[in-house]
């Protein structure tokens, strides 16, 4: 009874992982790390279902329900790894998920907002970080007055920096100039981080800061603040598109990896 139900379960993973794979690629023309791993494991999952009784062995007695043993040994090392795949993503979703929607600023603290960049288009937030900005803005209506980084260089395919456009965002809906902060060199999370740091200590702003940024990206923003000496380092999240959560949610995973393994010690 157990090993259908495992199976029903693993096919119903590896559906869920092609869908939000395909969603992105199809529906918005995206294609990244986590996308690619998405699909990977859905495939993988699905083929290894297909052929787990494959390859049967013509001199054994129950051919050909029995296969070969070659293929007894790989078809559970290969299982093992993708559950283990599978462990190991929802162990870390659920550091995520804590560092994202766990770790709101208190009500009554002095803090610093500091709202990370993300693409621009013609000039304007994109999608996603309009999100980011809202997010912001939710904050700054309970907390009027209170001080916000806004972090982001100028790409190659970008007419101004993610900061000018955040800065004319939040402008447009009333927050006065007076507090927004605009950091305009910064070209990926660690240095968002980094340049907006020693932007806050400059203006002798408070060191308590709230990242803002989506809840996939609250767990890197946030350690990579605490490691530019901000402190105590809070999150605010915010909420994408639901069909590319998924797909950036994973390829989190290796953005955490590379923060903690390859750049622990960095400063």
């Amino acid at each position: 009874m157990l090993k259908p139900i495992l199976m029903i379960l693993a096919a119903l993973s590896a559906v869920a992982a092609l869908f939000f794979g395909l969603v992105p690629l199809v529906g918005y023309r995206i294609f990244h790390v986590g996308v690619l791993l998405l699909l990977l494991y859905g495939i993988g999952v699905l083929l290894l279902l297909l052929f787990w009784d494959a390859f049967p062995d013509p001199l054994y007695p129950g051919y050909p329900r029995e296969s070969e043993r070659w293929w007894q040994i790989l078809r559970r090392v290969l299982a093992a790894l993708l559950a283990l795949m599978l462990l190991a993503g929802a162990v870390l979703s659920a550091v995520m998920a804590r560092a994202a929607w766990g770790n709101p600023p208190p009500e009554e603290a002095r803090v610093t907002l500091v709202v990370l960049g993300c693409q621009v288009r013609d000039g304007r937030p994109s999608r996603m970080l309009r999100g980011r900005l809202d997010a912001a803005l939710a904050w700054l209506e309970e907390h009027p007055g209170a001080p916000v980084v806004v972090s982001g260089g100028q790409g190659p395919d970008e007419a101004v920096s993610e900061a000018a456009a955040m800065t004319e965002y939040l402008l447009e809906r009333g927050i006065p100039g007076e507090s927004i902060y605009r950091e305009d060199r910064s070209t990926g999370t660690r240095e968002n981080l980094e340049y907006s740091a020693r932007l806050i200590r400059e203006e002798g702003l408070p060191e308590a800061a709230a990242v803002v940024t989506d809840g996939f990206h609250q767990l890197r923003g946030q350690i990579y603040a605490g490691r530019a000496g901000l402190s105590p380092v809070y999150g605010i999240p915010s909420q994408g598109p639901w069909g590319l959560a998924p797909g950036y949610w994973v390829r989190e995973f290796a953005g955490i990896a590379k923060a903690v393994l390859l750049e622990g010690g960095r400063k």
